[in-house]
Protein backbone atom coordinates (compact mmCIF):
# COMPACT_ATOMS: atom_id res chain seq x y z
CA UNK A 1 0.00 0.00 0.00
CA UNK A 2 1.23 3.44 -0.66
CA UNK A 3 0.57 6.69 0.74
CA UNK A 4 1.25 9.92 -1.71
CA UNK A 5 4.21 7.89 -3.44
CA UNK A 6 5.89 6.26 -0.19
CA UNK A 7 5.92 2.92 0.66
CA UNK A 8 4.21 1.93 3.81
CA UNK A 9 4.91 -0.88 5.78
CA UNK A 10 1.44 -2.59 6.80
CA UNK A 11 1.27 -5.46 8.81
CA UNK A 12 -1.65 -7.48 8.70
CA UNK A 13 -2.87 -10.47 10.40
CA UNK A 14 -6.22 -12.48 9.70
CA UNK A 15 -8.92 -14.40 11.84
CA UNK A 16 -6.83 -18.09 12.28
CA UNK A 17 -8.70 -20.77 9.77
CA UNK A 18 -12.25 -21.91 10.96
CA UNK A 19 -12.74 -18.19 12.92
CA UNK A 20 -15.28 -16.69 11.11
CA UNK A 21 -14.18 -12.69 10.30
CA UNK A 22 -15.88 -9.85 11.78
CA UNK A 23 -17.48 -7.50 9.42
CA UNK A 24 -15.59 -4.44 11.01
CA UNK A 25 -11.01 -4.54 10.52
CA UNK A 26 -9.49 -3.22 13.21
CA UNK A 27 -6.42 -0.69 12.47
CA UNK A 28 -3.59 -0.09 15.20
CA UNK A 29 -2.00 3.24 15.08
CA UNK A 30 1.35 3.26 17.04
CA UNK A 31 3.00 6.35 19.62
CA UNK A 32 6.00 8.22 18.86
CA UNK A 33 9.12 6.84 18.17
CA UNK A 34 7.76 3.21 17.38
CA UNK A 35 6.24 1.69 14.35
CA UNK A 36 4.24 -1.20 13.04
CA UNK A 37 6.30 -3.83 15.54
CA UNK A 38 4.85 -2.76 18.89
CA UNK A 39 1.52 -4.53 17.79
CA UNK A 40 2.71 -7.69 16.28
CA UNK A 41 3.89 -10.02 19.49
CA UNK A 42 0.41 -9.64 21.06
CA UNK A 43 -2.39 -7.41 20.08
CA UNK A 44 -2.82 -8.30 16.39
CA UNK A 45 -2.56 -12.16 17.15
CA UNK A 46 -4.81 -11.50 20.28
CA UNK A 47 -7.61 -9.57 18.19
CA UNK A 48 -7.42 -11.51 14.99
CA UNK A 49 -8.47 -14.93 17.20
CA UNK A 50 -11.43 -13.14 18.35
CA UNK A 51 -12.04 -13.09 14.79
CA UNK A 52 -11.17 -9.36 14.11
CA UNK A 53 -9.29 -8.58 10.68
CA UNK A 54 -5.95 -6.96 12.06
CA UNK A 55 -3.71 -3.88 10.54
CA UNK A 56 -1.01 -2.23 12.21
CA UNK A 57 0.88 0.63 9.52
CA UNK A 58 4.16 2.10 10.37
CA UNK A 59 3.59 5.90 9.34
CA UNK A 60 6.31 7.53 6.97
CA UNK A 61 9.46 7.60 8.72
CA UNK A 62 8.92 4.79 10.73
CA UNK A 63 9.58 0.54 10.89
CA UNK A 64 9.83 -0.55 7.57
CA UNK A 65 7.97 2.25 5.80
CA UNK A 66 9.84 4.96 3.63
CA UNK A 67 10.59 8.30 3.95
CA UNK A 68 13.62 7.76 7.10
CA UNK A 69 15.45 10.33 5.77
CA UNK A 70 12.82 12.76 5.58
CA UNK A 71 11.07 12.27 9.13
CA UNK A 72 11.42 16.08 10.23
CA UNK A 73 9.28 16.92 7.34
CA UNK A 74 6.33 15.02 8.67
CA UNK A 75 3.34 16.12 10.30
CA UNK A 76 0.26 14.70 11.93
CA UNK A 77 -1.96 15.33 8.87
CA UNK A 78 1.12 13.35 6.94
CA UNK A 79 0.45 10.26 9.45
CA UNK A 80 -3.74 10.89 9.02
CA UNK A 81 -2.61 10.76 4.95
CA UNK A 82 -1.13 7.65 6.09
CA UNK A 83 -4.26 6.17 7.96
CA UNK A 84 -6.59 7.46 5.22
CA UNK A 85 -4.62 5.66 2.44
CA UNK A 86 -4.62 2.49 4.37
CA UNK A 87 -8.50 2.57 4.79
CA UNK A 88 -8.87 2.95 1.43
CA UNK A 89 -8.05 -0.68 0.71
CA UNK A 90 -10.71 -1.63 3.47
CA UNK A 91 -14.31 -2.74 2.73
CA UNK A 92 -15.64 -0.98 5.66
CA UNK A 93 -15.15 1.58 8.48
CA UNK A 94 -12.55 0.61 11.02
CA UNK A 95 -12.17 0.48 14.26
CA UNK A 96 -9.23 2.81 15.30
CA UNK A 97 -7.11 1.20 18.48
CA UNK A 98 -4.66 4.61 18.73
CA UNK A 99 -1.84 4.73 21.32
CA UNK A 100 -0.04 7.83 22.08
CA UNK A 101 0.67 9.96 19.43
CA UNK A 102 -1.48 7.32 17.19
CA UNK A 103 -4.51 8.02 19.86
CA UNK A 104 -4.00 11.85 18.62
CA UNK A 105 -3.77 10.74 14.98
CA UNK A 106 -6.96 8.41 15.27
CA UNK A 107 -8.43 11.24 16.56
CA UNK A 108 -8.05 13.64 13.56
CA UNK A 109 -9.31 11.06 11.36
CA UNK A 110 -12.14 10.45 12.94
CA UNK A 111 -13.03 14.07 12.92
CA UNK A 112 -13.91 13.86 8.97
CA UNK A 113 -13.85 10.51 8.20
CA UNK A 114 -15.77 7.50 8.93
CA UNK A 115 -15.00 5.12 11.50
CA UNK A 116 -17.02 2.12 13.14
CA UNK A 117 -15.29 3.49 16.90
CA UNK A 118 -12.03 4.62 18.43
CA UNK A 119 -10.31 3.29 21.12
CA UNK A 120 -7.68 5.82 22.78
CA UNK A 121 -4.74 3.70 24.81
CA UNK A 122 -2.56 6.59 26.81
CA UNK A 123 -3.37 8.86 24.15
CA UNK A 124 -2.32 12.25 23.59
CA UNK A 125 -4.80 14.10 24.65
CA UNK A 126 -7.38 16.23 22.45
CA UNK A 127 -5.33 19.60 23.16
CA UNK A 128 -2.12 17.94 22.92
CA UNK A 129 1.04 17.88 25.21
CA UNK A 130 1.79 21.06 26.64
CA UNK A 131 -0.23 19.58 30.00
CA UNK A 132 1.59 16.10 30.09
CA UNK A 133 4.87 17.52 29.39
CA UNK A 134 5.09 20.08 31.84
CA UNK A 135 4.06 17.06 34.43
CA UNK A 136 7.21 15.11 33.03
CA UNK A 137 9.43 18.17 33.34
CA UNK A 138 8.15 18.41 37.08
CA UNK A 139 8.20 14.89 38.13
CA UNK A 140 11.20 13.87 36.16
CA UNK A 141 13.30 16.33 34.29
CA UNK A 142 15.94 14.15 33.49
CA UNK A 143 13.82 11.56 31.49
CA UNK A 144 12.50 14.57 29.71
CA UNK A 145 15.64 15.71 28.71
CA UNK A 146 16.74 12.19 27.61
CA UNK A 147 13.55 12.20 25.42
CA UNK A 148 14.17 15.45 24.14
CA UNK A 149 18.02 14.46 22.81
CA UNK A 150 16.20 11.48 21.09
CA UNK A 151 13.73 13.41 19.30
CA UNK A 152 16.93 15.64 18.31
CA UNK A 153 17.97 12.48 16.84
CA UNK A 154 20.59 11.07 19.49
CA UNK A 155 18.38 7.76 20.47
CA UNK A 156 21.46 6.64 22.18
CA UNK A 157 21.06 9.34 24.93
CA UNK A 158 17.65 7.18 26.15
CA UNK A 159 19.05 4.69 28.31
CA UNK A 160 18.06 1.35 29.00
CA UNK A 161 16.59 2.42 32.74
CA UNK A 162 14.73 5.81 31.15
CA UNK A 163 13.51 3.29 28.47
CA UNK A 164 11.94 1.50 31.73
CA UNK A 165 10.54 4.69 33.02
CA UNK A 166 9.20 5.97 29.77
CA UNK A 167 7.53 3.07 28.74
CA UNK A 168 6.79 0.28 31.03
CA UNK A 169 5.77 -0.72 34.83
CA UNK A 170 8.27 -1.92 37.08
CA UNK A 171 7.40 -5.54 36.77
CA UNK A 172 8.91 -5.38 33.30
CA UNK A 173 12.51 -6.80 33.55
CA UNK A 174 15.25 -4.87 32.47
CA UNK A 175 16.54 -7.76 30.30
CA UNK A 176 12.57 -7.50 28.48
CA UNK A 177 12.83 -3.44 28.05
CA UNK A 178 16.38 -4.07 26.59
CA UNK A 179 14.83 -5.89 23.52
CA UNK A 180 12.97 -3.28 22.29
CA UNK A 181 15.52 -0.78 22.69
CA UNK A 182 16.96 -1.36 19.10
CA UNK A 183 13.41 -1.26 17.60
CA UNK A 184 12.79 2.22 18.56
CA UNK A 185 13.32 4.89 15.84
CA UNK A 186 13.13 8.89 15.87
CA UNK A 187 10.43 10.86 15.64
CA UNK A 188 9.41 14.10 12.88
CA UNK A 189 10.68 17.63 14.97
CA UNK A 190 7.81 18.91 13.65
CA UNK A 191 5.08 16.19 14.85
CA UNK A 192 6.33 16.54 18.15
CA UNK A 193 5.83 20.47 17.64
CA UNK A 194 2.73 20.24 16.25
CA UNK A 195 1.17 18.22 19.24
CA UNK A 196 2.51 20.83 21.34
CA UNK A 197 -0.03 23.54 20.27
CA UNK A 198 -0.02 24.21 16.63
CA UNK A 199 -2.49 20.69 15.73
CA UNK A 200 -5.21 20.43 17.98
CA UNK A 201 -8.44 17.32 17.93
CA UNK A 202 -11.89 19.44 18.14
CA UNK A 203 -14.14 16.72 20.53
CA UNK A 204 -17.10 17.86 19.44
CA UNK A 205 -17.28 16.46 16.20
CA UNK A 206 -16.62 13.19 18.19
CA UNK A 207 -18.48 13.21 21.12
CA UNK A 208 -21.51 11.46 21.13
CA UNK A 209 -21.02 10.28 16.93
CA UNK A 210 -19.17 7.13 17.36
CA UNK A 211 -18.05 4.35 20.46
CA UNK A 212 -15.35 5.87 22.52
CA UNK A 213 -12.84 3.70 24.36
CA UNK A 214 -10.31 5.60 26.83
CA UNK A 215 -7.67 3.63 28.66
CA UNK A 216 -5.15 4.46 30.54
CA UNK A 217 -2.60 3.30 32.70
CA UNK A 218 -1.81 3.87 36.30
CA UNK A 219 2.22 3.78 36.14
CA UNK A 220 2.26 6.12 33.08
CA UNK A 221 4.62 8.53 33.70
CA UNK A 222 4.28 10.51 30.12
CA UNK A 223 0.37 10.77 29.64
CA UNK A 224 -0.97 10.39 33.78
CA UNK A 225 -4.60 9.10 34.42
CA UNK A 226 -5.26 12.65 35.30
CA UNK A 227 -4.86 13.53 31.66
CA UNK A 228 -6.34 10.38 30.43
CA UNK A 229 -9.77 11.21 32.41
CA UNK A 230 -9.77 14.70 31.03
CA UNK A 231 -9.69 13.68 27.58
CA UNK A 232 -12.46 11.21 28.08
CA UNK A 233 -14.47 13.63 29.64
CA UNK A 234 -14.19 15.82 26.66
CA UNK A 235 -15.14 13.04 24.29
CA UNK A 236 -17.68 11.86 26.46
CA UNK A 237 -17.24 8.84 27.98
CA UNK A 238 -15.57 7.32 31.49
CA UNK A 239 -12.10 6.04 31.31
CA UNK A 240 -10.81 3.14 32.51
CA UNK A 241 -7.56 3.16 34.66
CA UNK A 242 -5.69 -0.04 34.98
CA UNK A 243 -3.54 -1.26 37.46
CA UNK A 244 -0.29 -2.85 36.94
CA UNK A 245 0.85 -1.49 33.75
CA UNK A 246 2.47 1.73 31.98
CA UNK A 247 2.55 3.58 29.29
CA UNK A 248 3.44 1.16 26.55
CA UNK A 249 0.54 -0.72 27.42
CA UNK A 250 0.96 -3.18 24.52
CA UNK A 251 3.74 -4.40 25.56
CA UNK A 252 4.11 -4.38 29.57
CA UNK A 253 3.55 -7.21 31.41
CA UNK A 254 -0.01 -6.69 32.07
CA UNK A 255 -1.08 -6.34 28.63
CA UNK A 256 -3.50 -8.88 28.59
CA UNK A 257 -5.71 -6.81 30.76
CA UNK A 258 -5.45 -4.48 28.46
CA UNK A 259 -6.55 -6.63 25.26
CA UNK A 260 -9.28 -8.15 27.35
CA UNK A 261 -10.87 -4.72 28.45
CA UNK A 262 -10.62 -3.53 24.71
CA UNK A 263 -12.18 -6.82 23.68
CA UNK A 264 -15.15 -6.57 26.07
CA UNK A 265 -15.66 -2.87 25.73
CA UNK A 266 -15.96 -4.23 21.73
CA UNK A 267 -18.11 -7.00 22.37
CA UNK A 268 -20.73 -4.53 24.11
CA UNK A 269 -20.62 -2.04 21.48
CA UNK A 270 -21.37 -4.45 19.06
CA UNK A 271 -17.76 -4.29 17.03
Amino acid sequence: MTSDTLNLEILAVRPPEGITPRETPVVFLHGAFAGAWCWAERFLPYFATLGYRCYAPSFRGHGGSDGQRNLDSFGIQDYVADMASLARDLDAPPLLIGHSMGGFVAMKYAETRPVAGLALLASVPPGGLIGPSMSLAAWNPMLMFELGMAQAGAQSAVGLNGLRQALFSDRVSPGKAEQYMPRMGGESSRAVAEMHGTVRVDPTRLKGRIPICVLGAREDGLIPPAFVRSTARQLGVEAAILDRTGHGMMLDDSWQTTADTLAQWMRGHDI
